[in-house]
């Protein structure tokens, strides 16, 4: 199961659904874990990266509104490792008369996806929703939820549980909605904080099957990644950057103190310069603050809001609070 990803269209989505039931209520513990990924057709409002988490959302929120979801995939593990099976949702899509960004459809069509299939074999989204709304996969029963910079993932995930209503007004009550049908889910943003999803695959050499950048590989790839988190030091994999950073850090860090030492020079120049010639003071400036940025504390409780997607959160300290947010 752990190599081969299953396709589904309409003609086969009952019984591969059923499928998926089974895979995710076969652990006895109750602790199984489901990931997801989606493949949707890009982007109508560009996403502003440094503005403000409700900015960002309110540019998510056109977005999911307006397009139509693609794939949904879905990986699902016991809770000991053991990888029980990989689906692709094929969902029906019309590339000519949905909404679409044509750089993404390009992008999708050379990943291998099919789009006359899309449109003539594709699942109806309202009828996969409703399955997966009535399922054991959301609700107190549902699994631990797993995603990798999830934000999309979810909000288009909430859109099929929804019946393709509009996403709630604002962030807060996203959370609270999602809250309800995702109780466990844990971001491997909160983890890795750099790198794409291929890359810190390639770097910690856990393998991928299928083709990059379909529903259905990606999910299989976070299931498999964060299975490699779990079983190893999650330290180690953060400190593990790639040697590209590690200069890049260099340069930064370098660079920053050539400023703070220019800074201190500078002011301690003009407060000389501030006396009269006769009573120059050879008392030395005060010290430079030292930079500490704060420090987020991670999210807890049900629901769990994952407001880390949003990338609101500065990079913080994993040996102690990761270990205990992963449950390891």
């Amino acid at each position: 199961p752990e190599k081969h990803i299953v396709e589904v269209y309409n003609w086969n989505l009952d019984h591969e659904f059923n499928n998926l039931l089974a895979a995710a209520s076969g652990d006895a513990s109750g602790n199984a874990i489901l990931a997801i990924d989606m493949e949707f057709p890009g982007f109508l409002r560009q996403e502003p990266r440094s503005g403000a988490r409700a900015q960002r959302y309110q540019a998510l929120r056109e977005n999911v509104d307006r397009l139509r979801l693609i794939q949904l995939g879905a990986a699902v593990a016991d809770a000991d490792g053991t990888v029980r099976g990989a689906w692709s949702f094929n969902l029906k899509f019309d590339i000519d008369v949905d909404l679409q960004s044509e750089k993404s459809m390009a992008f999708l069509r050379a990943a291998g996806l099919d789009f006359s299939r899309h449109k003539k074999e594709g699942i109806d989204p309202g009828i996969l929703g409703r399955k997966l709304a009535n399922s054991s996969l959301v609700g107190q029963r549902a699994p631990n939820w797993v995603t990798f910079a999830g934000a999309y993932d979810l909000a288009y995930l909430l859109k099929l549980l929804t019946n393709g209503q509009p996403l709630p007004r604002d962030a807060h009550s996203f959370d609270v909605q999602l809250g309800m049908y995702c109780r466990r889910h844990h971001e491997l943003r909160d983890v890795l904080h750099y790198g794409s999803l291929d890359a810190w695959a390639a770097r910690l050499s856990v393998p991928r099957y299928g083709r990059s950048h379909t529903a259905g590989s990606d999910a299989l790839l976070t299931l498999n990644l964060f299975l490699f988190i779990m079983s190893n030091n999650c330290a180690q994999a953060e400190d593990r950057k790639w040697d590209a950073w590690q200069w890049q850090e260099q340069w930064e860090n370098e660079c920053w103190e050539m400023t703070i030492q220019q800074a201190r020079w500078q002011a301690a120049w003009q407060y000389q310069a501030s006396l009269p010639f006769y009573g120059l003071s050879t008392q030395a400036p005060a010290p430079w603050p030292a930079f500490s940025p704060p420090v987020p504390a991670l999210h807890a409780g049900l629901p769990m809001p994952a407001a880390t997607f949003w990338n609101s959160a500065s990079p913080f300290s994993m040996h102690q609070d990761v270990r205990t947010k992963f449950q390891i």
